[in-house]
């Protein structure tokens, strides 16, 4: 991914949007999964520092060691943008998203551009996947972001131009039990969710 320096653009897992598992899937093991795959997607990514948000103690396990935890329900996108210091971007991405492509993150970033919030919507439900936000939060933006409603109409017209919010490429999110179905077997990724669940889809 190309853009600003990394200590400018940030990603983070918002813990509190918990994936809900199929049938005979323990929902906290699933949820961990789910948790742990969509950070992964992040993690590793150049030119962005990664993060977590939420209460849990697991957060503290998986997070590699440059990273950070941030404090909070793990939903508030606000409450996170309070805690950055000379930040520029903070992209934030559902927990329940384990197979989510490093390219939506890309084609956030590159929205936030032009942009002050970028919305990826969630394909076949009514949320987000993973939002965009430029730093420092905008002053005409008096709302947080909840991932689980796609917000796009209403800040499009509380924004002083309709062009600082876009919609980015979309994704799916695992938010009900049959959702486990849209993952892809031939993809690469969400390594964590797939060994849970091999059995059942086998």
């Amino acid at each position: 991914m190309t853009g600003g320096p990394a200590t400018g653009r940030w990603a983070v897992v918002l813990a509190g949007y918990r994936a809900v598992p199929p049938p005979g899937i323990a929902a906290d093991s699933y949820a961990e999964a789910c948790l742990a795959d969509s950070y992964e997607v992040i993690a590793g990514l150049s030119e962005i520092r990664a993060g977590l948000a939420g209460d849990a103690e697991s957060l503290e396990e998986i997070r590699w060691p440059s990273d950070r935890v941030f404090a909070g329900d793990g939903r508030s996108v606000r409450a996170i943008a309070d805690q950055l210091d000379d930040a520029t971007e903070l992209i934030v991405v559902a927990a329940d998203v384990p197979d989510l492509p490093e390219l939506i993150i890309a084609k956030i970033a590159k929205a936030l551009a032009r942009a002050d919030v970028a919305l990826a919507p969630e394909i076949g439900g009514a949320g987000l996947a993973a939002a965009g936000v430029r730093l420092p939060w905008p002053a005409w933006l008096d709302r947080d972001l909840d991932l689980d409603l796609d917000p796009y109409q209403d800040l499009g017209e509380a924004a002083p131009r309709r062009n600082l919010v876009v919609h980015t490429p979309g994704w799916h999110r695992l938010r009900t039990p049959e959702a486990v179905h849209r993952l892809d077997p031939r993809l690469e990724g969400w390594d964590n969710v797939r060994l849970l669940i091999t059995a059942p889809l086998g």
